[in-house]
């Protein structure tokens, strides 16, 4: 199976929007639309894409090269992309050498909704929204005898069945041939100004095309600004909603298992799942509660250099919210499929800067309550907290590049990829944070510098060790 994706148009309704980029690459969420279309793709197996690219072709592949997943995407120009999408379709006619999903790159949907298609029963098929009523320019799926007959905004008189078309048509290599001289016919009478759902009637007609109805299901084509306003107010929360009600608890458990220590997986996620359900609904986005619990976390710190009992208790409380406020931004970022690089890298360096800056608070605190018998040891221990902290961050980056370089990775021996597996699969456990409070109840807040200092210090060198380990390696 192979995807051609039609991203050449200009879109000028949306204009506002897209003046300055395409329209597949249009933000909802904190993810272009492009990047759900491949993660959807990728999720059923569908490796190889066809992308067919015009109005401002670079950003689209800037974007894709940008795209964190390898994939495999040829490109093909529609250099009359100023017109009809017939001319989008009939460039990628060289391409079809394969069974094919044709998809317009403006419709926000649950992956439900492909997976519905890719599964059909039928060889060749439509999906249709059987729940939604032709009010404007809808384009309608008409099915009479069991078949469809047309993919029009112009809906007979006759029909059985009707519904809108979401925009995506399977086709079996079988049926190409069939489609393609469809296709020709209305090039070949110079309607390039045509939609290529119009251009299918002869198709329909030697072909029988079946249906899968998608009622019930969220999603969205965007073509006008209010259809982008629905797709973040509306459709949006709907997809996370939907997600959750399939996954439940235990579905977000399976996906944070990797990461989660004791206490996340115990405690901070028990508390977590409800305040994401919330945020959901309330429209925000994960990297704005990426910033809410940094923005806490730095209270915290606040809290602890004050020195004073009730400081410490209200720098660890303040500290444990951060933490739980941590797990919903990668909650959320699942449930609406808002996960993005840029997002991942924010989450990793606001929690470094949360860390480093809650051990330079203690280590400050300590040092005020009691200068004279302490000395500056509590500055030193914090100082060696805040500098492993550094170095671990930048070794964690530099494991993630590895990562990212295939060629590299797979010259690795097992043994030093389970290594780096093991420190990314740690450097997200927040399970300190109960340790902070306990310390904060206690009065002993400076035995936790003892702790912290030994403890970043010693992952720290651990990644260091390990990396040097694997460069020399990779040098012999």
């Amino acid at each position: 199976m192979k995807a051609v994706i039609l991203a050449a148009g200009r879109g000028r309704r949306l204009n506002v929007v897209t003046a300055h980029r395409p329209k597949c690459l249009i933000d909802v969420g904190g993810k272009p639309l492009l990047y759900r279309y491949f993660d959807a793709l990728a999720r059923l197996g569908v490796t190889r894409t066809c992308l067919v690219v015009g109005y401002k072709q670079e950003h689209v592949r800037e974007a894709v090269a940008s795209y964190p997943a390898k994939t495999d995407v040829t490109f093909l120009v529609n250099p009359d992309f100023e017109r009809g999408s017939i001319g989008s379709l009939w460039t990628a006619r060289e391409s079809m050498d394969d069974d094919v999903v044709i998809m317009d790159a403006d419709v926000l949907f649950h992956p439900a909704v492909l997976e519905r298609l890719l599964n059909s029963s039928h060889a060749n098929a439509l999906l249709m929204d059987e729940t939604v009523t032709q009010r404007t320019e809808e384009c309608m799926v008409v099915m009479r005898n069991g078949r469809v007959t047309a993919l029009s905004k112009r809906v007979p008189d006759e029909y059985d069945l009707v519904g809108e078309g979401v925009g995506f048509l399977r086709v079996s290599h079988a049926a190409v041939p069939p489609l393609l001289r469809s296709v020709e016919t209305r090039v070949g009478q110079g309607l390039l100004d045509m939609e290529y759902e119009d251009a299918l009637t002869d198709f329909f007609r030697e072909v029988p095309v079946g249906v899968e109805t998608i009622g019930g299901l969220p999603w969205i084509e965007i073509d006008f600004p209010e259809d982008l306003e629905r797709a973040k107010q509306e459709i949006l929360p709907r997809l996370a909603l939907e997600q959750a009600a399939a996954e439940g608890v235990e579905g977000l458990q399976k996906a944070e298992q990797t990461l989660d220590g004791v206490v996340d997986r115990y405690v901070n996620r028990k508390i977590s799942r409800p305040l994401s359900r919330l945020f959901v609904r309330l429209g925000c986005s994960p990297n704005v509660i990426t910033l809410l619990s940094m923005i806490i976390g730095l209270g915290g710190a606040v809290c602890f250099a004050t020195g004073s009992y009730a400081g410490g208790i209200a720098g660890a409380l303040l500290l444990q919210l951060a933490v739980i406020l941590d797990c919903c931004d990668g909650e959320v970022a699942r449930l609406t499929f808002a996960e993005s690089p840029f997002g991942q890298a924010l989450d990793l360096v606001s929690d470094n800067i949360v860390h480093a800056a809650v051990f330079a608070g203690i280590a400050w605190g300590a040092y005020r309550e009691n200068p004279i018998s302490s000395g500056y040891l509590p500055l030193l221990l914090g100082g060696i907290a805040v500098l492993s902290t550094g170095a671990s961050l930048w070794c964690v980056n530099w494991v993630k590049s590895l990562k990212g370089d295939t060629v590299r990775w797979r010259r690795m021996s097992q043994a030093a990829r389970t290594r780096f597996d093991f420190i990314l699969g740690h450097v997200a456990n927040r399970d300190f944070s109960i340790v902070v409070l306990i310390c904060a109840c206690l009065g002993v807040l400076p035995w936790f510098l003892w702790l912290v200092a030994a403890g970043t210090s010693g992952f720290a060198i651990m990644m260091v060790w390990t990396l040097s380990r694997a460069s020399y390696v990779h040098r012999s």
